[in-house]
């Protein structure tokens, strides 16, 4: 056995038959027919058993076009927003038999195309994606489904697509968050977050303007700031609205880790959260209610995105359509201090 692994040749000698017998035996689906007696199967498997023998997956994919592998690619393993989505996904297609290999970007779209490409050398069957924010380009995607590949798109698209996605109502959940914020009064809402090349961002970036021309407000250029989805960003723009004549009276993020990386700053300036700056953030991640002042977010249901896609992806590797193309998730806003004080 090279480097004590045992190969088809190990199997095959113990057992006293040919390599093909073993391949064959070992390489039958649950409920196939095998045409080998009773005996030979049982020594095979013994043989198999005491060499700890363990079929190769990638080998048997290469002849079968199938390896039962799925490549899930998302931004950073260090959001929040994917831990949970992931375990769901992974959960799902273990269930149909398949295992994931997980890739990491750290948001950069080079880095995402080099991930995909080299989880395609592997032969997966099928990929699950979670663009980046600097993915604006769905030329990655365009040749993806040129080339048949099953793959699924999850919290970002691109419009005018064909490409299987799983997304939530980013223009609902933007339009609740402004209106709450107008319903409170606040007249001069300032908003905050990434790239609007980005489905995401623009979505809702679209619903905050919409939802103030729907109120006789005209949208300020200067109450818009650009930038990455992190908390130190949400400190900096906290500066620059203190910095402000007249002050913004409200704030709405487009990620959740802008909006505690701001709420962290007013506490630490001394700004009254909601009385001085009402503050909203996007996603409802885990810890956004355990905060000093539990922050008001618009609730994203990643386990039924995870669940979701996760079918998309089966339903496409086992030759079935899936009765949606893109798909959008209903959205809810979660209301908390960080608006309304407590009574």
């Amino acid at each position: 056995m090279a480097n004590g692994i045992a190969t088809l040749d190990d199997v095959a000698k113990l057992a006293g038959v040919s390599k093909s017998t073993v391949s064959r035996i070992l390489g039958a689906r649950q409920g196939q027919r095998i045409p080998f007696s009773p005996k030979t199967q049982e020594k095979v498997r013994s043989a198999a058993g005491m060499l700890g023998y363990r079929p190769s997956k990638l080998a048997r994919g290469l002849t079968q076009s199938k390896t039962g592998i799925v490549g899930l690619v998302i931004p950073s393993v260090k959001d929040s927003f994917f831990p949970s989505l992931t375990i769901v996904i992974e959960t799902q297609l273990a269930e149909k038999g398949y295992n994931v290999i997980l890739a990491n970007t750290n948001a950069d779209s080079k880095i995402e195309q080099a991930k995909i490409d080299d989880l395609l050398s592997w032969r997966v069957d099928g990929l699950v994606v979670a663009p980046s924010q600097e993915t604006g380009d769905a030329g990655l995607y365009w040749s993806l489904w040129q080339q048949k590949v099953p793959f699924v798109l999850i919290d970002r698209t691109f419009d005018q697509t064909p490409f299987y996605s799983v997304t939530t109502d980013d223009y609902t959940g933007g339009t609740l968050a402004t209106q709450h914020l107008l319903s409170l009064g606040r007249t001069r809402i300032a908003c905050a977050g990434g790239t609007l090349t980005v489905s995401t961002n623009r979505n809702r970036y679209t619903a905050y303007v919409d939802s103030l021309i729907h109120h006789g407000l005209v949208p300020d250029p200067r109450l818009w700031f650009q930038v990455v989805s992190t908390e130190e960003s949400g400190k900096m723009v906290i500066h620059q609205l203190m910095e402000m004549d007249p002050r913004p009276d409200a704030l709405f993020c487009l990620s959740d880790p802008v909006a505690i990386g701001a709420l962290e700053e007013c506490l630490r300036l001394g700004i009254r959260i909601p009385q001085d700056l009402a503050l909203v953030g996007y996603a409802d991640l885990p810890y956004s209610n355990l905060l000093k002042i539990p922050l008001t977010s618009v609730h994203q249901p990643r386990e039924l995105l995870g669940h979701t896609a996760a079918q998309m992806l089966i339903d496409q590797m086992e030759d079935h359509t899936p009765e949606t193309v893109q798909l959008k998730l209903p959205v809810e806003l979660m209301i908390r201090e960080s608006t309304v004080p407590k009574s």
